[in-house]
């Protein structure tokens, strides 16, 4: 992971949405099968969180800081930041439930929202950026439980 102190904006928006989601994706003692996607989830996750990953991330989003496309990265950038700060308030709203797994479904299909939206409005991302997003949404997917 990069050193965090250096992070452009949303290189550090991405990396708190991941780590907001990281804590989402945990072992469901109602469905031990899934068991079987951790080393799948480690890898995604390592994915999603290495330098030449944030590295197209900022390039390709570097865009969307110039007028007129200034207002679509903005938002952009604000919806990544929302996430965390609503898991948090999410936990803290109901703190006897815990990581309930209605809270994790809710929240899990929330950041695939998420990382859908990065990867359809950052069109310009390499191949294996895109593809790390994909499989990221199709994590989210997983660990979701709904059927």
């Amino acid at each position: 992971m990069p050193n965090e102190d250096k992070l452009a904006p949303i290189e550090e928006a991405w990396i708190n949405f991941i780590k907001s989601v990281r804590n989402l994706l945990i072992v469901q003692s109602d469905d031990r099968p899934l068991d079987q996607y951790l080393e799948f989830r480690n890898k995604v996750l390592a994915l999603v969180e290495e330098t030449k990953f944030l590295d197209a991330l900022h390039q390709n989003w570097a865009p969307f800081t110039d007028y007129p496309e200034i207002e679509s990265g903005q938002a952009l950038l604000l919806e990544l930041q929302a996430f965390p700060r609503a898991v948090e308030v999410a936990q803290t709203a109901e703190p006897s439930k815990g990581l309930s797994r209605g809270l994790v479904n809710r929240w899990l299909s929330r950041a695939s929202i998420v990382a859908g939206s990065v990867n359809d409005i950052i069109d310009d991302l390499p191949p294996y950026a895109k593809n790390a997003i994909t499989l990221f949404k199709e994590l989210c997917k997983l660990f979701n439980g709904k059927e």
